[in-house]
């Protein structure tokens, strides 16, 4: 699972896929007037599109269709609030030059619907530990290109003092461009040159094994440290970061050790900022089909740090977080001896 954020409430997840393609938002009422709500799935080899109706006990209806046509549709429906969605997972994966959503699976309380689609690719999922999905977002174009994840905790979103319990939920406000779509409890939809105002994660990239860590949010990155050595891996990664009360803060060592050489990126200049990360992930050399981060550059917005580490092969996957324009506010991902996959925690413009 990647890195989270709360934001008005809502703990954002993801998206997990691409970015190609229009931003969407499908947010649920209040569960005290949500009666069942239907989620449909149109695929062939990807996930071409996700269809949404919410019924409500007033006896209104709602929906909204994000992506493109499909051969196949499969329709799930979930009756609350004796039934509600805790978790998804699913694949992503290169399709005709863009990342798309190859299979999702959403998992209920009571019930498992999936996986609907080709299970291939990039492993993504939100566990759906304490939380109750309340909204979904993503990216879609003729394919659904991501999806990602709203959460409330179940104490906040069930308890008795629940903002969700006796009100429909306030409406959602975005300052963007004309192009924006907005109903409260429907579809949010606008074009790819506008940006939502929050901070999102993005991966994390690389592979799927080994422990999980997350820094958080923070007011800037000041420093990194790469940990470098023989291999065909960065070992270990290290950050400095500064809070919002002007105090830094030195992450743990993420990854393993063996290092022979670290590798200082200082971004302490006040007019420069972390923009992203891209670089490429494969198997590491002698360890039985082990992966990990092989290469790693750092992104900002006056250059480029790096690449650190073995930059390209054969049988190497490139990952980059630089197609949306933000500022980097942290850092998560996994630990397998090896960093072995990276994400960051954006704050989009």
């Amino acid at each position: 699972m990647g890195g989270s954020r709360m934001l008005e409430g809502c703990i954002v997840h993801g998206p997990w896929g691409g970015s190609f393609g229009r931003e969407w938002v499908y947010m649920l009422e209040g569960f005290s007037f949500t009666k069942k709500i239907k989620i449909s799935v149109r695929y062939g080899e990807v996930i071409d599109s996700i269809y949404f109706q919410t019924w409500f006990t007033t006896g209104e209806t709602r929906s909204s269709s994000v992506g493109g046509k499909g051969n196949r549709t499969d329709t799930i429906s979930i009756d609350y609030p004796n039934e509600y969605l805790k978790s998804i997972s699913g694949t992503t994966e290169n399709y005709h030059g863009s990342n798309v959503v190859m299979s999702v699976c959403f998992t209920t309380n009571q019930n498992c619907y999936g996986p609907f689609g080709t299970s291939s690719g990039t492993v993504f999922s939100y566990d759906g530990k304490g939380g109750v999905i309340v909204g979904f977002h993503g990216h879609a174009d003729k394919y659904l290109n991501a999806i990602g994840v709203y959460v409330m905790p179940e104490s906040h979103a069930f308890g008795p003092n629940s903002k969700y319990g006796d009100k429909l939920m306030p409406e959602v406000h975005f300052i963007v461009s004309k192009d924006l779509v907005i109903a409260n409890g429907s579809l949010i939809l606008y074009s790819s040159m506008s940006r939502m105002t929050m901070p999102r994660d993005a991966g994390p990239w690389g592979a799927c094994g080994g422990k999980p860590w997350d820094d958080g949010i923070f007011s800037a990155i000041k420093s990194i440290h790469v940990h470098e050595g023989e291999l065909n891996a960065i070992y270990a990664i290290q950050f400095e970061y500064l809070k919002k009360d002007g105090k830094s803060f030195l992450s743990p060592v993420h990854g393993g050790k063996g290092g022979c050489k670290t590798q200082l990126v200082n971004l302490d200049d006040k007019d420069e900022y972390l923009t992203g990360i891209s670089g490429f992930y494969g198997t590491v050399k002698g360890y039985n089909g082990l992966e990990a981060i092989a290469s790693i550059s750092f992104h900002t917005n006056k250059r480029i740090h790096g690449p650190y580490g073995e930059d390209k092969d054969c049988g190497y996957n490139y990952y980059s977080s630089t197609a949306s324009p933000g500022k980097v506010a942290g850092f998560h991902g996994r630990d397998n001896g090896f960093l072995s996959a990276i994400g960051v925690h954006m704050e989009y413009f």
